[in-house]
């Protein structure tokens, strides 16, 4: 074999040696984590772990949005999750939920209200009274610590047992009991503030999961008494987002927010039908006929001459038209801009006489001729007022129209306006 081809062998695997020690130390592949947003589903829904956790468990999941003791009545599963704010309550309510626990019934009850508004007279803590419990608000929220030894709670509301009730309590690191589990009967009922250990985004934690496992999947009681062989009934679940406590959570709770709505809706239509035209009690009246295009220049020039205005009223139409002609038509002399505005008039053929302003002849086409001497008179007025500005006597003042004339005037100007 030829020696110049092993030594180019030989380099060219150390090339490509290196190239690919290169590659492999500059382009090293190391994991990492992602962080995922959580899906729409589990935004929406604060219990999603636990409902997967209950359905692999071959436990069925139910979930309504609010409930009644029809609810309890119609209802195949002897396990109920309850939050307190989405349920109707009643003295009857109260009365069945009783007998039902006692019957082999197991209650959750969730007491999600803010504790702003508490009230002893609520129906859900006189449900708990039956069973020895009592609640307390806590309105000064301890300062937050973590317990990997024990379940998470949250502090706005604990309980107080009696002596003589059988129950079981679960205490905090406060010392303040959070969850309370009362045996009655066949049955139990458990109750918490705001169950924060089965959330999703705490379930994960070891104490949570534990007591999360102990009242919804064990099928027994928490102390092991009472065994519940029925988890093949599922549960089910009256959750969702909390109803804020006020006028409209108050009405909902008494059964009355839907006549308020149907009053609402009667009061709108009430209103509607009293004030719209061709609707209700308020017909639109059919448009009176105003006074008559003379009567209304007369009051006009009333009111002008009161305040000694009339003759700039005039003026004001005389400098506009003859701004247009001169604007549009070119005529700045005198002389043409009286002949075109006769013309305008219809009276191009009149002949005037320049001491006495009256016409002798012309024709006639809409205005007579003592119309065009009326517009010729005012004409004349303001151009000698325009050459002889040092003084007020030759300028056009009122005294040298009357109403009638004035109301002639004005028609007159407007006309030539518009033909112009």
């Amino acid at each position: 074999m030829n020696r110049n081809y092993i030594i180019a062998f030989g380099v060219s695997v150390a090339v490509l040696a290196i190239l690919a020690y290169a590659a492999w130390a500059l382009f090293e592949t190391e994991p990492y984590q992602k962080w995922v947003p959580p899906s729409r589903e589990a935004r929406r829904n604060e219990y999603l772990a636990l409902d997967r956790w209950l359905e692999s468990s071959g436990i069925p999941v139910r979930t309504e949005s609010s409930g009644n003791i029809s609810t309890f009545s119609g209802s195949d599963e002897k396990h109920i999750f309850i939050q307190a704010s989405l349920f109707r309550w009643d003295e009857a309510a109260i009365d069945y939920i009783t007998d039902w626990i006692n019957n082999g019934g197991n209650l959750f009850l969730v007491l999600d209200y803010n504790t702003t508004h508490y009230r002893e007279d609520d129906e859900p803590y006189i449900l708990l009274e039956k069973f020895g419990i009592s609640v307390e608000a806590e309105f000064n929220t301890p300062s937050a610590r973590y317990d990997g030894n024990s379940p998470g709670f949250y502090h706005d509301i604990s309980f107080h047992v009696s002596e003589a009730a059988p129950a079981i309590q679960i205490k905090d690191w406060t010392g303040s009991t959070r969850l309370v589990q009362a045996k009655s009967g066949k049955g139990t009922l458990t109750v918490s503030g705001r169950p924060r250990f089965i959330y999703s985004h705490f379930l994960e934690s070891a104490p949570n999961m534990r007591l999360a496992w102990t009242i919804f999947l064990s099928g027994s009681s928490m102390d092991g008494s009472l065994a519940h062989n029925d988890l093949q009934d599922g549960w089910l679940f009256i959750r969702g987002i909390t109803r804020t406590r006020g006028l409209l959570g108050s009405l909902w709770q008494q059964g009355n927010l839907t006549v308020l709505l149907v009053s609402v809706i009667i009061l709108l239509v009430i209103c509607f039908w009293a004030v719209l035209p061709n609707f209700g009690l308020i017909r639109e009246n059919s448009e009176k006929p105003g006074k008559a295009l003379r009567e209304r220049f007369l009051a006009e020039g009333r009111f002008l001459k009161s305040y000694g205005a009339l003759n700039m009223y005039i003026k004001a139409y005389i400098k506009e038209i003859k701004r247009r002609l001169a604007r549009k038509e070119g005529l700045v002399d005198n002389e043409l801009v009286e002949n075109r505005l006769l013309e305008i008039l219809g009276n191009s053929g009149v002949h005037t006489s320049e001491s006495s302003g009256v016409y002798s002849d012309g024709a006639y086409s809409g205005f007579s001729t003592a119309d065009s001497a009326l517009l010729l008179r005012a004409l004349r007025g303001e151009n000698t007022a325009e050459t002889n500005s040092t003084g007020p006597e030759n300028r056009v003042s009122d005294e040298h129209f009357s109403y009638q004339e004035f109301t002639k005037m004005v028609i007159i100007s407007k006309t030539i306006l518009e033909r112009i």
